[in-house]
């Protein structure tokens, strides 16, 4: 089965049928923004710790120092340290599917937990490209993988051109798809007015396919709400995955990346 699944920064378009998500308007309370994530991958565990800003704003990282993080898994406690303004990481733990995974974060005074389960991976068995898919604004490259029937599965598809994550990404559920073989349209593009970041032959792509549990696909579903279709709409939050009044997700997920080269 082909399909194409495409979760912009803040649009969607889904091949299949979806419920639909209410989302209540975002208010101008300033809040905390934490975005966390554990992965199978050993050395890859990071909490990034911010400040809501103005949805017009630009998207200069605003982290927060100071806070205590940490996570939890059977009765192991690690703690991050901060390595950079905002940012806490550690190499001392690795994820492992079917775990269960604990953060807390206390942060000036306020605590919030949030709690992901690492699903089991799905093999991502090829990334490719057809020559009539490249062109230098829109370039459409192909996943394939093999979904599981035993369990139902959600996934994440982050993009990268030239090894520099790009703020578009995909998310993608079996629905309707239990156990067939996979291959989606990953769209990488340039919607900006600048020439000079068209995608060009030599160009490498590449995608990391994360297996997530429902919470976090519906954090990244969701996200596509997080501003209405007209532009005097008014912002909305995603729905989070976090206790205690902060926006944001925290994911204990499985990665695998390949990559390719556009022909020359």
């Amino acid at each position: 089965m082909k399909a194409i699944y495409m979760l912009a920064a803040l649009s969607v378009l889904l091949v299949s049928c979806e419920k639909v998500i209410q989302l209540k308007p975002a208010t101008k309370q300033d809040k905390y923004v934490i975005e966390g994530t554990i992965t199978n991958e050993p050395g890859n565990c990071s909490v990034l710790i911010s400040r809501t800003k103005n949805f017009d704003d630009d998207n200069t990282f605003n982290g927060v120092n100071g806070a205590i993080v940490k996570i939890e898994n059977n009765g192991t406690v690690v703690t991050l340290p901060e390595t950079s303004s905002g940012v806490y990481t550690t190499t001392a733990i690795n994820g492992t599917p079917g775990q269960t995974y604990r953060l807390t974060a206390t942060v000036n005074g306020e605590t919030f937990t949030a709690v992901s389960t690492m699903q089991q991976p799905v093999p991502l068995l090829d990334f490719y490209l057809k020559p009539a898919d490249y062109d230098s604004l829109r370039t459409v490259a192909y996943v394939k993988y093999k979904d599981s029937a035993e369990v139902k599965n959600f996934y994440w598809f982050e993009l990268f051109i030239n090894d520099k994550r790009q703020q578009n990404y995909a998310v993608a559920n079996d629905e309707f798809t239990t156990g067939q073989l996979i291959n989606s349209g990953l769209i990488f593009q340039n919607k900006t007015k600048n020439r000079e970041k068209d995608i060009k032959r030599g160009d490498k792509l590449s995608v990391e396919m994360h297996s997530v549990d429902p919470s976090v696909f519906l954090y990244l579903f969701s996200l596509s709400g997080a501003k209405g279709s007209g532009d005097s709409a008014a912002p909305a939050n995603p729905i989070s995955n976090i206790t205690g009044g902060a926006l944001g997700f925290f994911s204990a997920h499985t990665t695998q990346r390949k990559s390719l080269i556009i022909p020359k």
